[in-house]
């Protein structure tokens, strides 16, 4: 081992690094992405109903929307809320199942793209009959509504 001088052992400097000025940083950087980052889950999920000459708007407020997009894509969400999360066809039914048996009185509206394929909403509003959902509702926008979404 050596020696300093008197004797004393030597104290070896291990270099430090001064990590303070890094964490201002991270913390600009993650205040940035917070203030700059939109969470809108409907950001990309448009849809084009087909019209109706009878359209009523629901209130029930037991309601639950099974959404398909015009690419085929099913989606489940609650009425009143915004965010639709994206599920499969088994993983639909199995959370029919589960809502009718937590609510028997649940009703489900589908709201299906005017450019999807039939054969797609059929089953799916099958399957919701065969689960026993009865308040079943197709949802369409009025065909007088028509022309003024064309324009927009």
């Amino acid at each position: 081992m050596r020696e300093g001088p008197f004797g004393k052992p030597v104290k070896k400097d291990f270099p430090l690094i001064n990590i303070t000025s890094l964490i201002d940083v991270m913390f600009l950087l993650l205040i940035f992405l917070v203030i700059t980052t939109t969470f809108n889950p409907h950001l990309g999920l448009s849809l084009q109903l087909p019209e109706s000459k009878t359209n009523d708007e629901i209130k029930d407020t037991n309601t639950y929307r099974v959404i398909i997009d015009s690419k085929g894509n099913i989606y489940l969400a609650e009425k009143d809320s915004k965010s639709s999360l994206p599920i499969t066809i088994e993983e639909l039914e199995r959370t029919l199942k589960e809502i009718k048996a937590e609510n028997p009185s649940a009703s489900l509206i589908l709201e299906s793209d005017a450019e999807v394929p039939f054969r797609i909403t059929v089953k799916v509003f099958d399957l919701a009959l065969q689960l026993g959902y009865s308040g079943l509702t197709i949802a369409t926008i009025p065909e007088e509504n028509k022309n003024t979404i064309l324009e927009k």
